[in-house]
């Protein structure tokens, strides 16, 4: 849960350099609790009376308070619908290559994250610190790993007919356990989790890092604490993979005539820290046709952009994210499994032969959302990565993203496309510069954007000619949005409607904004939706 408390405040204080122990004390001075130190952005993460709120702020060596909110989370057809058994019969199936799953800790002991007789999970850090002897007491972790690397061990045999793999089922899993049994943690936590990471990338030979969690944008991705982590994280060399947020309805429910299948659209609903225009924002496709991947729609959940605020064009790509079938953490005694068994654990009958029992298996269930999508893109980073050690994040992000199947003209429900692993295993792009997600800038009546392209561009050597966004801008014929132009048209702009993107969330009454969970357990993420 957030570390604030009735009357107080939780902040993270940024400061212009490496806190000294003499500004330290004059936190103190005001009241100020320092619970945690957090040196990838040189800041520190603060408890102190709402009373002496404006006061800390007004201390010479503090430039900038930002709230220490909560964050919350974010099978056959991951595996089919984006192409990673064609990778394996290339013998790339992740091996050598460690991925970070920042979440609610994963389960060492599930029989599909082993090799051998040896769990691939590596337990790294518990930085909640709760008491639990769980190695995932809410579910989500392992859920989330399970698609990444699961390995089918329990569902391959002659006893079984249905197979539930992982995109890159040799790949090392190691757990940074940043939420609690409800799925609930603070950016301070994340943030640490981050710098643990950062911390022991060679020792735990960590290439990529997946965060199936955020929370709503408050502020621009240049000063959120959580943006600012991420972005250090990919310029030392980190594939940084994260889920866009499960807010892309603008109605809780159906509403007849509206669009988005009836729900109405919410654009500017990417996520904290998918906002950052560095790293992998992944939004989720329904994965409804069995055979036919190309006709899959986004879901109508999935967080739609651009991102509030800045205007960063997300998200970068879709994955299949809707009613995945995956892992279920400590053999079902966790806080998903016993809240929600009835209608998301997989029956035994669904995968054993002969076995006609309806009662819920203790090793998979079912999960949907965006958080679900993300680790699909970090098993594929981790095919990328075994198959090139040397390539940068940048790279394996402009390689996603050029050879994603272009679906719907949509980029701010679509990005690039839908993933396709044995096309981006094919793709040679080699960007000069940082890949970042270009910006785009809002008119003045505030109703259509247009793509800033000098944003737009990484580099001149694509391919050996063109540049990744084509010789003349986005506009050519190898725009990653569209065939003829970034739209799918040769009109440059997107209609917004009264899209109210730069509206601050924080006012003067609510300066820290609301708290809101790390990951989505809500309705959405329980039942997907058909």
């Amino acid at each position: 849960a957030s570390p604030s408390r009735k009357g107080w405040s939780a902040v993270i204080v940024k400061t212009e350099g490496v806190p000294t122990a003499a500004q330290e004390a004059a936190i103190a001075a005001l009241g100020g609790d320092i619970y945690r130190h957090l040196p990838i952005i040189n800041s520190l993460a603060v408890r102190i009376p709402n009373r002496r709120l404006k006061e800390l702020a007004a201390l010479p060596f503090v430039s900038r308070l930002s709230s220490d909110m909560e964050v919350k989370k974010t099978d056959e057809f991951t595996v089919g619908h984006s192409g990673a058994d064609q990778a394996w019969s290339y013998g790339l199936t992740g091996k050598g290559i460690g991925v970070a799953v920042l979440d609610s800790g994963v389960s060492p002991w599930h029989p599909d994250l082993s090799e051998g007789y040896a769990s691939r999970v590596t337990n790294g850090v518990d930085l909640v610190q709760d008491g639990s002897k769980s190695g995932d007491p809410c579910g989500h972790g392992t859920h989330v790993a399970g698609i990444m690397a699961g390995n089918g061990l329990f569902s391959t045999g002659s006893y079984a007919y249905r197979a539930f793999k992982g995109i890159a089922p040799t790949v090392k899993v190691v757990s940074v356990r940043v939420l609690n049994a409800e799925g609930r943690g603070s950016v301070s936590s994340t943030i640490a989790g981050i710098q643990w990471t950062l911390d022991n990338r060679v020792a735990q030979g960590i290439r990529v890092l997946n965060l199936s969690l955020g929370h709503e944008v408050g502020e621009s991705y240049k000063s959120d604490p959580l943006c600012l982590a991420v972005e250090k994280a990919w310029k030392s060399g980190l594939v940084v993979v994260c889920a866009a947020g499960n807010g892309g309805r603008l109605y809780g429910a159906p509403a007849t005539g509206r669009n988005n299948e009836g729900y109405g659209t919410r654009y500017g609903s990417i996520q904290s820290p998918a906002n950052s225009p560095y790293v992998i924002t992944v939004g989720a496709v329904k994965n409804t046709s069995a055979n036919l991947r190309l006709l899959d729609p986004v879901a109508t959940y999935s967080g739609r952009g651009p991102s509030r605020l800045d205007l960063v064009m997300k998200p970068d790509i879709v994955a299949p994210g809707n009613r995945v079938i995956s892992l279920n953490g400590d053999l079902g005694s966790n806080f998903l499994s016993r809240n929600y068994s009835a209608t998301n654990a997989l029956p035994w009958f669904e995968y054993l032969k002969g076995n006609t029992s309806g009662n819920a298996s203790m090793m998979y269930f079912y999960l949907s959302g965006t958080s679900m999508a993300a680790p699909v893109v970090s098993g594929a980073a981790a095919l990328l990565l075994q198959q090139d050690p040397k390539l940068t994040p940048d790279a394996i992000k402009a390689r996603l993203m050029l050879s994603a199947d272009k679906l719907g003209s949509d980029p701010t429900a679509y990005g690039a496309g839908l993933l396709n692993i044995p096309a981006a295993l094919n793709n040679r792009a080699q960007p000069t510069v940082y890949a970042r997600s270009p910006v785009l800038s809002l008119n003045s009546s505030r109703t259509r954007v247009r793509v800033d392209v000098s944003k737009a561009i990484w580099g001149i050597s694509v391919n050996g000619t063109q540049a990744i966004w084509g010789e003349q801008a986005i506009w050519g014929t190898q725009a990653i949005w569209g065939e003829q132009a970034i739209w799918g048209s040769t009109n440059p702009y997107l209609s917004m409607g009264s899209f109210m993107i730069a509206d601050p969330v924080w006012t003067d009454q609510a300066i820290w904004g609301s708290t809101t969970d790390a990951v989505d357990l809500t309705s959405t993420a329980i039942l997907g939706e058909k």
